[in-house]
């Protein structure tokens, strides 16, 4: 396979909530955008080939249900740089930094309708 987009999909009632989450404290780029009288939604770019859309679908989005069996996981340059970066912006962190065995270095947040996002960066090898 060789895909040339990866594009999560998210049905949610707190469309507002969840727009600003990405767009303004995950900083990812709306890249698409659409109204229609009975449903609206947005394209946010979170790098190379990955996308996640936010669907305002309130029929069909799961009121007070925390998604079940999905997590996000995004590798980025410095975990510990966007720990401190959303800490300060009033992003509540879920899990704070830690060192797993198998090499990465974490964290996680909960998005406005509770999924959980993971920030790891792998940690360099000593010689």
């Amino acid at each position: 396979m060789d895909a040339l987009v990866f594009n999560v999909i998210r049905h949610t009632q707190n469309f507002a909530t969840m727009r600003r989450f990405y767009e303004q404290d995950l900083e990812m780029p709306a890249i698409e955008e659409w109204e229609e009288p009975q449903n609206r939604g947005v394209v946010f770019s979170a790098g190379g080939i990955a996308t996640l859309e936010i669907l305002d679908l309130a029929n069909l989005a799961e009121p007070d249900g925390r998604p079940v069996n999905l997590e996000l996981s995004l590798q980025v340059e410095s975990a510990d740089w966007w720990h401190d970066h959303l800490q300060a912006k009033g992003v509540t962190i879920a899990r704070g930094l830690e060192d797993a065995p198998w090499g990465h270095r974490s964290f996680g947040i909960d998005d406005p309708d509770g999924l959980r996002i993971w920030f790891y960066h792998k940690i360099p090898q000593l010689s």
